[in-house]
């Protein structure tokens, strides 16, 4: 599979449970063909008292060199999201979940 995302490239959406995993898959990869679009809050990694009640946060978020911040939980704005299809070039967006009559 890692030869596939090589050549094909890959979106991963994941949360910071999960750091093992990412670990994992990343491991090998030149760190600077893998980004980390992070979408919490900067204060989970930023902030000291954060940190120490939520260090996975800011261990998930050093596994990685390059990096785009863009804080989207809850409903992001159409200025966000047309910034996260255009950084991971996507060929195709599928859309499940929008404000009732929002156009996007």
């Amino acid at each position: 599979r890692i030869e596939s995302m090589r050549e094909n490239g890959f979106f991963l959406v994941t949360s910071v449970t999960h750091l093992d995993f990412v670990k994992n898959l990343i491991e090998g990869l030149d760190e600077y063909e893998v980004m980390l679009m992070y979408c919490c809050w900067d204060g989970y990694y930023q902030i000291p008292e954060q940190v120490e009640a939520n260090p996975q946060y800011k261990n998930f978020r050093d596994l990685f060199h390059q990096y785009l911040n863009s804080h989207t939980s809850g409903h992001a704005d159409r200025q966000t999201i047309r910034k996260v299809v255009e950084t991971v070039k996507a060929k195709e967006v599928i859309f499940i979940h929008k404000n009732h009559g929002a156009e996007l």
